[in-house]
């Protein structure tokens, strides 16, 4: 057997890490200062909240960008590729400078680090190189005590407050607040989203969006931009942007990353408002510690059909089989949607790498293991 690489060492390193759930904010803090704290290079926008945070950071990041800024913007997860979380001006970063500042990264590590936090280091590292003017920074999981939280923003957001992650936040929507509000910093504006209004009452507070979520995402990062002084007609443009796999059309398959309660409530209205009157096959699978039952229950009365996919070690067993066979069961004139996981939405987006691993192709790094219904999406665009 030949042997590794630099770079697929570096990618194994990183692969092995645990994505997240460990208490290393202490830790990221240490090697943060050993890469001499490069978020304080460039000016910075912190969103946090359950849902529509991913679509919101894209939105003022474009926002930025049309007023001729050079803007990094960070978010996760991923879907098809680990580059797409870290961006510049919409643009991934390459594979030869991820591999360059992973290698700085690692060359500082400390111990107890997760993948996350690592991806989070190299994302500061890499705007400071390549000297931006903004970095619109999308929080991981709760806020208080994750990575992102060592920056010192222009502006915080918190799109909205609901149950996800409560392993890891709490089990009450107050508990989760209170992680999420730890973003909000002494003398920086704090944004806030319709149902996070509650608990932030000294925040600007964005009123309500009936119908297709997007409105709302849209309508918070409007209010985001018009407090940084950005255009009138930069904001029209920004809000027009959406990331993949927010109510995607590929065909007559709807495809909507909705993985929690509310995320699969605003799911419901959207297709109500776009598709009146309609019954919908639901292709779903849940990540492992995910209310299924209560998605479930959410678009019961929606659905003509619920069908299964079980091609990924991380789902619950639910039952059901590949993504192609959920695909070939439905009826004719039923739309498809596609929902429930990240992952799942990986799956059918990215013909090369459904399981999404990929910061380069995975065969370039031979012990990532390869699962059933990995490398073979099923929906193209026509």
């Amino acid at each position: 057997m030949r042997s590794l690489t630099l770079h697929e060492v570096i990618l194994e390193k990183l692969f092995a890490l645990p994505g997240r759930g460990l208490k290393t904010f202490a830790e990221f803090q240490t090697l943060d200062r050993r890469l001499g704290c490069p978020h304080r290079a460039f000016r910075t926008v912190h969103v946090g909240g359950t849902n529509g945070k991913g679509s919101v950071a894209t939105k003022i990041a474009e926002g930025l960008q049309e007023e001729g800024f050079r803007v990094g913007l960070y978010t996760s997860p991923h879907i098809t590729s680990v580059r797409e979380r870290i961006c510049i001006n919409g643009v991934m970063i390459s594979e030869k400078a991820l591999l360059l500042r992973l290698e700085e990264v690692f060359k500082n590590k400390v111990s107890a680090l997760s993948f996350f936090d690592i991806l989070t280091a190299a994302a500061f590292s890499y705007f400071r190189e390549e000297r931006v003017d903004w970095a619109v920074v999308e929080v991981g999981i709760g806020g208080r005590l994750d990575a992102t939280n060592v920056i010192d923003p222009v502006l915080a957001i918190i799109t909205s407050i609901s149950y996800d992650h409560k392993e890891l936040l709490g089990d009450t929507l107050e508990k989760i607040a209170q992680e999420k509000g730890g973003i909000a910093k002494r003398g920086v504006p704090l944004i806030v989203g319709p149902s996070a209004a509650p608990f932030f009452s000294s925040a600007q507070t964005v009123l309500p969006e009936i119908g297709f979520y997007d409105r709302e995402n849209s309508a918070i990062a409007a209010r985001a931009l018009r407090e940084l002084g950005v255009s009138e007609r930069a904001i029209e443009k920004a809000i027009q942007v959406r990331p993949r796999g927010r109510f995607e059309m590929m065909g007559r398959t709807v495809i909507d990353v909705a993985h929690n309660p509310d995320g699969f409530q605003r799911l419901g209205q959207a297709l109500e408002e776009h598709f009146p009157g309609e019954k919908f096959h639901f292709i779903v699978a849940f990540s492992q510690g995910k209310d299924w039952k209560a998605c479930l229950d959410v678009v019961r009365p929606l659905a003509h059909r619920i069908s299964f996919v079980n091609s990924h070690s991380r789902f619950v067993p639910l039952g059901g089989g590949t993504l192609q066979e959920a695909l070939d069961a439905s009826d004719e004139g039923v739309r498809n949607v596609l929902c429930g996981s990240f992952y799942l939405v990986a799956e059918a987006l990215n013909p090369q790498q459904g399981g999404g691993f990929g910061a380069i192709e995975p065969s370039l790094v031979p012990h990532l293991p390869q699962r059933r219904g990995e490398g073979a999406g099923v929906l193209q665009k026509r």
